[in-house]
């Protein structure tokens, strides 16, 4: 998002970006990664994510919550679940909470608690599957 033109004099679909909408289009999956801000999702989030629609439905997403507390941006998860669905996105069953943000990672960014990566593991590889089977089911199955 950090690139995403975002226009703020419009909303919703009347604002898309040729370029972040060919990527959705393309994908099979999207990750989101946001901070949790007063138990929700930033705005800014919300904005960007209503600029497609079509381009969302059936395919997979996984989420990943990151806080300066302890619950890793859970509450931030639970707000966008219902989101997810209204865009059509399927959501997977793991999501990653990165709570403590600040004492996770060095200066250079480097991973400092390594009980995440079977986390992030799990998230990744659940992700993959459903992403796999949702594209077969867009490519092979007619919507009744």
């Amino acid at each position: 998002m950090r690139k995403l033109p975002l226009r703020l004099d419009d909303a919703g679909e009347q604002m898309k970006d040729p370029a972040f909408s060919a990527t959705i289009e393309r994908c099979d999956g999207v990750i989101i990664v946001t901070p949790e801000y007063n138990h929700g999702y930033p705005g800014l989030l919300k904005h960007a994510l209503d600029m497609n629609l079509k381009e969302y439905i059936h395919k997979a997403v996984g989420i990943c919550g990151v806080s300066a507390g302890q619950m890793g941006g859970a509450r931030v998860i639970e707000n966008l679940l219902p989101v997810m669905r209204e865009l059509g996105l399927v959501t997977i069953f793991e999501d990653v909470n990165f709570g403590k943000v600040g004492t996770l990672f060095d200066e250079r960014g480097n991973l400092l608690d390594d009980s995440y990566v079977g986390r992030v593991d799990r998230f990744l590889n659940e992700l993959i599957w459903m992403s796999r089977v949702l594209r077969h089911g867009r490519e092979n199955i007619t919507p009744v």
